[in-house]
């Protein structure tokens, strides 16, 4: 007989998301003391510490933890398609991580295709930066996260490239470069730089001034695009990006100016990181749909 019950594997898998039986006792609607059973009973069935315990920092998966883990989130998203009708599309929930820059401008778009093509799949979007979601596709909490290849090689992801953007100069429309088809970094350099501070990003537009012998003054940083942008927009500074919105207008409604970098620049890979060997099948999917969205 079967000695494990979807329950305790759902009780599990929300601790591991959630990072406390507290906050995934909340989540799933149920008493923390359930959630700290079936984490007992696991442990003892498999004779494995699922979690280091961390005093008023909840918990932490260990290896064997987030091995179980992604193995768990299988076997729940087998057991959900066994629910609905039988279909020969591919039909389940694909936990789906975006960079925060990106999300805004792809993520919406992707969703909509995604229910056109592929109804029976359903998207559990989390946003993040590119470390948090780093952190919890290796952890198993997430199956894909689309962010950018910022030299994100780890052990236990693999990386699916999606497009290559290259960066532009963001300029208030008014500005004096903006009258050029192409702007040099060096020129961007001579004047105060908005800058994205979030991690990874932060270092990637940095390296691009590197590379062209000069060093920026940074004046501002923000981890919001829309921030960025409305500051460039009022004149507060040039910025280089490499996620487009449409619209040349800020948040306020000023204009905006994109110019390309003149020179050879480094183009910004997109990539969907899943963990490494243990793909869910709906990424394919998701992944043609991603490529037809983003690469042109």
């Amino acid at each position: 007989m079967i000695q494990i019950s979807l329950r305790q594997l759902e009780y599990f898998v929300a601790a591991s998301r959630h990072g406390s039986t507290a906050r995934a006792a909340e989540a799933i609607g149920v008493s923390q003391p359930s959630i700290s059973k079936a984490i007992a009973d696991l442990e003892a069935l498999w004779g494995e510490a699922l979690f280091v315990r961390r005093h008023a920092r909840g918990l932490d998966l260990t290896a064997a933890g987030a091995v179980r883990s992604r193995e768990a989130q299988a076997l729940l998203g087998g057991a959900r398609s066994l629910q609905g009708p039988r279909t020969a599309a591919m039909a389940g929930v694909l936990r789906l991580g975006f960079l925060s820059t990106l999300g805004a401008r792809w993520v919406p778009a992707l969703l909509a295709q995604m229910q056109r093509l592929h109804p029976g799949i359903a998207l559990e979007l989390v946003e993040g930066d590119i470390a948090s979601l780093t952190q919890q596709v290796e952890r198993g909490e997430l199956d894909a996260a689309l962010q950018y290849d910022t030299g994100l090689a780890r052990p236990r992801m693999e990386l699916l490239p999606v497009a290559a953007l290259p960066p532009y100069v963001l300029l208030p429309q008014r500005h004096a470069l903006a009258a050029r088809t192409s702007v040099g970094l060096a020129e961007v350099a001579r004047y105060p730089l908005v800058l994205i501070n979030l991690p990874h990003s932060r270092e990637y537009f940095l390296s691009l001034f590197r590379e062209a012998g000069v060093t920026p003054l940074v004046a501002h940083e923000f981890a919001s695009i829309e921030m960025l942008r409305s500051m460039v927009a009022n004149g507060h500074g040039l910025s280089v990006l490499t996620t487009r919105p449409v619209v040349d207008r800020a948040h306020d409604g000023q204009r905006l100016a994109c110019r390309r970098i003149r020179g050879r620049v480094a183009p910004q890979g997109v990539v969907l990181a899943v963990p490494a060997g243990n793909a869910s099948p709906l990424i394919a999917p998701f992944l043609k749909v991603a490529r037809a969205v983003i690469a042109p």
